[in-house]
């Protein structure tokens, strides 16, 4: 058999995130796969957690945003780690559980089962980042 060009290799749609198979207690012992975010969900959580405030008509300066409350912040925090949620829980066949379409759905449940898996899923980036300064 001969072994996969490296071109294939790299053009998978997986190849470029490091990953791992989860049992979720609270989901009836489910087998899941976190992966990385994409760039896209960071993105997106970007503008989330840091929205650019709307650009003032010419000529007139631009407003300050409104203080948060702490209720209002901790709500942005939780609708940005969603988004990030979406992109990272995938079935075992490596296929997205959720849509970006999903939000609204994900947010009304989202809870600490979800906000674990998503720290898991950030680690990955972390492990990486420490096999580099070794």
């Amino acid at each position: 058999m001969s072994k996969p060009s490296l071109k294939a290799l790299a053009l998978a749609p997986m190849a470029g995130f490091r990953k791992k198979e989860v049992i979720v207690p609270e989901w009836d012992n489910a087998k899941v796969i976190i992966r990385e975010p994409s760039a896209e969900a960071w993105i997106r959580w970007q503008g989330i957690a840091s929205p650019e405030p709307p650009k003032p008509p010419e000529g007139q300066e631009p407003q300050e945003a409104p203080e948060l409350t702490p209720s209002e912040r901790a709500f942005r925090t939780m609708r940005a780690d969603v988004t990030l949620f979406i992109d990272i829980l995938l079935d075992t066949d490596l296929q997205p559980v959720f849509t970006v379409d999903d939000t609204e759905q994900v947010e009304a449940i989202y809870g600490p089962v979800h906000s674990r898996l998503l720290k898991q899923a950030l680690d990955l980036i972390r492990d990486a980042d420490d096999a580099k300064a070794k």
